[in-house]
């Protein structure tokens, strides 16, 4: 009787944590996927720094020089140390989210986060008192989460405390994609056509030599597009999770429900077709 009630025992704390996990299955689904998304970051392949040294090009070109000294791109550099930091943040959160809602722990190097962000314009963008006070929440809400023993019972305060600053930074990083750096490939893509148009205006060219440049144009325009489209794409990623993240928030205390669950998994298979997207734009 003794052994059979041991052997009840244990089922019964197997079957709460087994009950438990897939609980939290879709909260983990749309946090891994969130994460993976954001990740995309290093593959866009192109920044505030890269876009000084392009306007430096065209410009050494059109002045028929080659000279970089007076190229500086300092304040880009920063602009993109900026960019980085608030993308580690992020990329950070939802990597913690979704080790909780795993009950899981990972090594996650926390010495990005302990520096801290600085008001000021920088460049192309502007830091302001909310971005920094957004930056230093989630970075405080990290660091915890790794050293304090956070587990699934301690997701909810996680997620509550986080909504906010974790929007903040989104929206920062979004605008630095789909404004800041998609804006400077537009001025790029105006620069590139009025080079090729004062080429084809030179008289002493043959039209063999015309013809390779307008070949040589559309080459140089078919790449900005390309590079214009995947900003797009990843801005649509970002907006897909504040969203996702957003209903997450609003319904913290229910996530048994199923209707909660179905809308997660729908945003996890929705930011997954973002993300298929944006591997079509690469190949």
């Amino acid at each position: 009787m003794k052994k059979r009630f041991k052997q009840f025992g244990f089922a019964f704390i197997a079957s709460i944590a087994l009950s438990s996990c897939v609980n939290l299955k879709h909260v983990n689904q749309f946090s891994s996927t969130s994460l993976k998304s954001i990740k995309t970051f290093e593959k866009l392949n192109y920044s505030f720094t890269q876009s000084c040294i392009d306007r430096c090009v065209i410009e050494s070109f059109n002045n028929l020089r080659i000279d970089f000294k007076e190229c500086d791109c300092k304040m880009d550099k920063v602009a993109d140390s900026i960019t980085l930091k608030i993308y580690g943040s992020i990329g950070g959160y939802f990597n913690s989210l979704a080790k909780l809602s795993d009950n899981g722990l990972t090594a996650y190097k926390t010495e990005i986060l302990e520096t801290a962000l600085t008001e000021g314009n920088f460049g192309s963008i502007t830091i302001d008192k909310k971005h920094v006070v957004s930056y230093s929440k989630i970075s405080e809400l990290l660091i915890g989460a790794f050293t304090d023993g956070y587990r699934r019972s301690k997701l909810k305060k996680y997620v509550k405390n986080a909504n906010e600053p974790v929007k903040e930074l989104i929206r920062f990083l979004d605008f630095n994609i789909s404004e800041n750096l998609k804006g400077k490939l537009a001025v790029k893509k105006n620069r590139v056509k009025a080079v090729y148009f004062d080429l084809l205006a030179e008289s002493s060219l043959s039209t063999v030599e015309k013809r390779n440049s307008i070949e040589k144009y559309y080459t140089e325009i078919n790449k900005i597009n390309k590079q214009q489209k995947k900003l797009e794409t990843y801005s649509k990623a970002l907006n897909k999770i504040l969203k996702g993240h957003q209903k997450l928030y609003d319904n913290i205390d229910k996530l048994k429900v199923k209707e909660i669950k179905q809308s997660l998994f729908q945003y996890a298979s929705e930011i997954n077709l973002i993300i298929s997207e944006f591997k079509k734009i690469e190949e």
